[in-house]
């Protein structure tokens, strides 16, 4: 018998987006959906952030500098030796798209869980509790630009990742309102209306599921 391990059939690169205050890493630290992540690692860029910050005392600009440093590193090693891995962003810029496309071209099944609030006032309210409970904070115009700008860029992902999942976080139990489904994005619920004229907007082959009645 060959003690050589298998080779996966097909790595996974997971991305775990969305505004702000959502909740992305409550989400998927807690979910108990089979084939949603389990032990897998998923790269925190905030909590990288206050690793350097208290280990190697840097200023928060060098710490943050560091962190995206490494985590380009981590996520290139992984797709260079086949191996699932995922990372948690705001995605409020394009700069994971690239990481897309090579993943693919690696043979990686990539993969978006991405989370969201219905209103950019609510982000501003789990921040701010957030920051009560000992977390980091973030500004209230950073919080209002980035949660525009996510969702600009939420078109181009959705349709070029392999499956797309969209949590409405607002009730604190996180429900499925869209999903990818055979290379259309499927609406289970009403969308955030600032996203939903997004997804109008950018043409992307959204469509929603009939109602009953």
């Amino acid at each position: 018998m060959s003690l050589t391990p298998r080779r996966p059939e097909r790595p996974i690169l997971w991305m775990v987006a969305g505004p702000n205050g959502s909740g992305k890493s409550s989400l998927y630290n807690h979910t108990d959906i089979e084939g949603w992540g389990g032990s897998v690692w998923i790269i925190n860029p905030d909590l990288l952030t206050a690793h350097i910050l208290d280990m190697e005392h840097a200023d928060l600009e060098t710490a943050n500098l560091h962190a995206v440093e490494r985590i380009e590193e981590w996520l290139n090693a992984s797709i260079a030796v086949y191996q699932t891995i995922g990372v948690e962003t705001v995605l409020s810029s394009g700069k994971y798209r690239p990481l897309v496309e090579r993943a693919k071209a690696a043979g990686f099944e990539v993969r978006m869980i991405y989370v969201l609030l219905e209103s950019a006032q609510l982000q501003i309210d789990r921040v701010r509790q957030r920051v009560r409970n000992g977390g980091h904070d973030v500004p209230v115009d950073k919080i209002v630009a980035r949660r525009r700008r996510s969702f600009e860029q939420f078109p181009w992902f959705a349709e070029h990742v392999d499956h797309c999942y969209v949590f409405d976080n607002s009730t604190g139990e996180p429900l499925l309102v869209a999903e990818k489904v055979e290379g259309d994005l499927m609406i289970l619920h009403d969308l955030p209306s600032d996203l939903q004229r997004t997804i109008d907007d950018s043409g992307i082959f959204a469509r929603r599921l009939p109602r009953d009645g």
